[in-house]
């Protein structure tokens, strides 16, 4: 395994500790056992590919990367889809936001959907442990060779979803959600609303007392939504905006048989979400350009954002765009359309 946990994992289903033997994980009440491959526990069998990169492709990385560093075979590829997430995949900085989450080194973090790898690579370099859950096993597969490569023995990954956590309660002080709430619902039966409310409740009950989740992700109302750009999770414009019945009878007459689940939410939709979820206090911060590219991290509350404004936006093309943007500025409503969010919740 790349690093021996420091807590003993617990079976998803009745919370029992589970016992290694022969190669797999048993669970000695419910019976049930789960195998260990390449030294990673594996607690889900099937699950759809998704990636930054085709599915293809990402087998031929891994393939690669057995015999040659990782980041050179992504920035050293042919293939222009690999090129382009390379720029994603290798940027550590998308992890600053840790130094508002204001946890000292000895912290244990719990980076869920993990991906392939960027933000556990970044936060092993400041915590003591990061566990890194992620169920696509191609991307499982690319964290296993970076790691290792890197010599990140503070690194535990384990092959799993959100909803099937082998942790004991309040084992972690930081869990990390970075563009997967918005999915939670793709899988699960049910209102949207209510599956995410769920799945913040399946992260709050693994936080220690004082822990803080972090959630970076898309803003409801970012204002390309209402001229028509496409939501990034469903390609289907104009959803976002719309009430969600609307939303959903829309989404079905595009050719979305299960409608609109990628519920995305405003700052105050976030904050009502999370207290209803059981956390105690919310900070938002607008992230700029994106909750991937964090190179801005401003609070949503007070009045830097005007000062951002004025010195990142100024000189924009159209009479017209830049007057609207001229008002909405003054009015103190331009910061309500940015793209995404930084959301630090406490428990």
């Amino acid at each position: 395994m790349i690093a021996q946990l420091e807590e003993q994992l617990v079976c998803p289903g009745c919370s029992a500790p589970l016992e290694e033997k022969s190669g797999r994980l048993r669970c000695p009440c419910c019976r049930e056992a789960w195998p260990i491959v390449d030294g990673i526990p594996e607690f889900v069998e099937e699950f759809p590919y998704w990636g930054e990169i085709p599915a293809e492709q990402m087998r031929e990385v891994n393939r690669a990367a057995e015999t040659r560093p990782w980041k050179a075979v992504l920035l050293d590829s042919a293939d222009p889809k690999v090129r382009r997430a390379a720029e994603m995949i290798t940027a550590l900085g998308r992890a600053n936001w840790h130094l508002l989450a204001n946890l000292p080194p000895e912290s244990r973090v719990l980076d869920l959907g993990a991906g392939t790898g960027t933000n556990s690579h970044a936060l092993a370099l400041h915590y003591r442990e990061v566990v890194a859950v992620e169920p696509v096993r191609e991307r499982v597969e690319f964290m296993r060779r970076r790691f290792t490569q890197e010599g990140l023995s503070n690194i535990k990954i384990l092959r799993s979803s959100l909803w099937k956590l082998p942790f004991p309660p309040e084992s972690f002080d930081l869990v990390a959600m970075n563009g997967v709430l918005e999915w939670v619902a793709e899988s699960v039966a049910g209102d949207p609303g209510e599956v995410q409310e769920r799945a913040l409740r399946k992260a709050a009950s693994v936080l220690k007392p004082g822990g803080c989740l972090y959630l970076g992700i898309e803003n409801r109302y970012c204002a390309g939504y209402f001229i028509g750009y496409p939501d990034p999770h469903s390609g289907v414009p104009f959803v976002t905006v719309l009430p969600r019945f609307l939303a959903n009878w829309y989404s079905r007459r595009k050719g979305l048989a299960g409608g609109y689940r990628n519920y995305l939410y405003s700052s105050r939709g976030y904050r009502k979400l999370l207290l209803r979820s059981g956390f105690s206090r919310v900070e938002v911060y607008l992230a700029l350009p994106s909750y991937n590219s964090p190179r801005f991290l401003i609070p949503l509350d007070g009045d830097a954002y005007s000062y951002y404004a004025r010195n990142q936006h100024s000189g924009r093309p159209g009479r017209v765009r830049n007057a609207i943007w001229e008002v909405l500025l003054r009015l103190k409503l331009l910061k309500y359309v940015e793209y995404s969010f930084a959301i630090f919740a406490y428990k």
